[in-house]
């Protein structure tokens, strides 16, 4: 997974992309800063989704689904959920512990608890997050692109007021990115 890149950042021509094993790093990082949100139980557990959430990506590949239309949107995900469900399968059929992985990956697919419903959405924020940065160390417009697209999926009011801070970094970024352009 160290070595698979993020399919986002390598299509937009980002330098040293983000691999699927630092996003999920990133995301373990981000649950424990935010771990007083959840019961100790919902921490464990959305740790652990979030270790494995992405295991499929190493047969189906990272996989990303743009479409805004709601009809055409659940299409798409229907075949990238059953692609993922096929592929963690294959890895997880040897494992000793491979139902409880497959569990932990349903969990975090189906979005049917708190802490799930969180992961996914901490799984977004740290998109635009990772955009934003990438956007201020190379020069890319990353972040309305992703903040546009993220935002219909992100509602926890935490995650909401950190989405609003990395608009006013961004705004601030322009107002003075353009300033310095308008003296010269």
């Amino acid at each position: 997974m160290h070595e698979l890149k993020r399919t986002g950042w390598v299509e937009r021509g980002v330098e040293n992309p983000e691999s699927v094993k630092e996003h999920t790093e990133s995301l373990v990082a981000l649950a424990m800063e935010l771990s007083e949100l959840l019961t100790e139980e919902e921490r464990d557990g959305l740790i652990e989704m979030l270790e494995v959430h992405d295991w499929p990506e190493a047969i189906h590949g990272d996989e990303v689904i743009l479409e805004l239309n709601p009809d055409d949107r659940k299409v798409l995900k229907d075949v990238k959920f059953e692609n993922e469900k096929n592929a963690l399968q294959k890895i997880c059929s040897d494992l000793p512990n491979g139902e409880e992985i497959m569990g932990l990956w349903l969990r975090f697919e189906t979005s049917d608890d708190p802490a799930s419903v969180f992961g996914r959405q901490l799984d977004k924020y740290q998109a635009v997050e990772k955009a934003l940065e990438f956007e201020e160390d190379q020069g890319i417009e990353l972040f309305d692109e992703f903040l546009t697209y993220s935002i219909n999926f992100i509602h926890h009011p935490v995650l909401l007021e950190r989405i609003e801070a990395l608009k006013s970094r961004w705004v601030s970024k322009k107002v003075r990115t353009s300033s310095h352009k308008l003296s010269q």
